[in-house]
């Protein structure tokens, strides 16, 4: 056999090698478009949970590869770069998210999309597709949030004051900056602009900011008396939250309010019968919203603390004994003086039988 052949023999076992390696590994597709992700709404609530649908396209998907790509919400200290966990970026550092359990069944706060044939996939949501795709569904809870760092600190996210959006990462230790994104999510009420955040800052993000007051309650009547009822209704609160009810000026706790699914309630408010008259304030604190807001009561006096006719009574009867020992007296001064002048009549008359008498004699 001449050189050639062996030549061609070995080259042959060679190229049959490498596909066989090629064949068993793991295959990346990357896509030169970059990933990108959309969300819709792109608008969410900042003060009640709002699910929202995410797509993602041109992500790098590895058949068969460990682990694949979390998708989060939360904020990054820039979303032009830096905060990524390829670029040294670590979470509770340059970026904070909604924490959830990793389990498929969790709040839905946090999701895991598997690369196809993942040996992680039976707790996946999804699957990030041979060409880059993927779809789910992120719960984001509103603009204010916990999140705990590697050492266990605890810092409150508000989204009204800092950037924050739906995040991708590798998923299960694996670093992939191809799958790395931040796209950016406005907050606004219903029917409401959503106002511009403030520039991204460490100090601002940990900053604790009381959400605004946007519950309104409302009085039947604002002028009521000590004793009676004053009903009260609330829109706005967190659904199923409990509400503390406080009267002022000198607190007062009275039982608490609850907010039904709808973020409403409706409350009776017994005003306690020892309230002094004058002007109060009923004060509603949610307890989860952590917002507070009052409705002005004008109160009068319980009838039960003004004096009472019978209470002035005593006056009259003084007067009316007061007559009644007058009578008395001047009955005994005109019984005297009869009595006087009876005797005086006694006198004179024994007086000239006396004289009578001696003159006979």
């Amino acid at each position: 056999m001449n050189k050639s052949s062996h030549r061609g023999r070995g080259r042959a076992a060679v190229l049959a090698l490498l596909l066989a390696a090629a064949a068993a590994a793991p295959t990346a597709t990357a896509h030169a478009a970059g990933a990108t992700v959309h969300v819709s709404p792109g608008t969410a609530d900042p003060d009640y949970a709002t699910v929202v649908d995410v797509r993602g396209s041109g992500f790098q998907s590895v058949q068969g590869g460990h682990g694949g790509v979390y998708v989060l919400f939360g904020w990054v200290s820039d979303p032009a770069g830096g905060w990524q966990p390829s670029q040294g970026g670590a979470a509770g550092s340059t970026y904070k998210y909604v924490q959830d359990s990793e389990s498929k069944n969790n709040n839905g706060f946090q999701r895991y999309l598997a690369f196809p044939g993942s040996d992680t996939g039976d707790s996946a949501n999804g699957v990030v597709a041979a060409d880059g795709t993927w779809a789910t569904q992120l719960v984001i809870p509103g603009a204010r949030f916990p999140a705990v760092d590697r050492a266990g600190n605890t810092t409150q996210v508000d989204c009204t004051q800092v950037r924050c959006g739906v995040i991708t990462i590798g998923a299960h230790g694996v670093v992939s900056p191809d799958n790395e994104t931040f796209t950016p999510i406005d907050f606004a009420a219903p029917g409401q602009a959503a106002p511009e955040p403030e520039p991204s800052s460490e100090r601002s993000e940990t900053t604790s900011v009381k959400p605004p007051a946007k519950p309104v309650v409302k009085a039947e009547n604002t002028e009521t008396t000590a004793g009676e009822d004053v009903e009260v209704t609330g829109t706005g609160f967190r659904p199923g939250e409990n509400v503390a009810v406080t009267l002022h000026s000198e607190p007062v706790s009275l039982p608490q309010a609850r907010a039904g699914e709808d973020g409403k309630f409706s409350y009776t408010a017994t005003i306690p019968r020892d309230t002094e008259a004058g002007e109060h304030r009923l004060v509603f604190a949610g307890e989860q919203s952590t917002v507070e807001i009052s409705v002005e009561l004008s109160v009068r006096a319980s009838p039960v603390q003004a004096p009472s006719t019978s209470q002035a009574a005593p006056e009259p009867r003084a007067q009316e004994t007061g007559e009644k020992g007058n009578a008395l007296l001047i009955a005994v001064l005109v019984g005297g003086a009869i009595l006087l002048v009876v005797a005086a009549v006694a006198i004179v008359v024994r007086s000239r039988r006396g004289t009578r008498e001696n003159e006979g004699n």
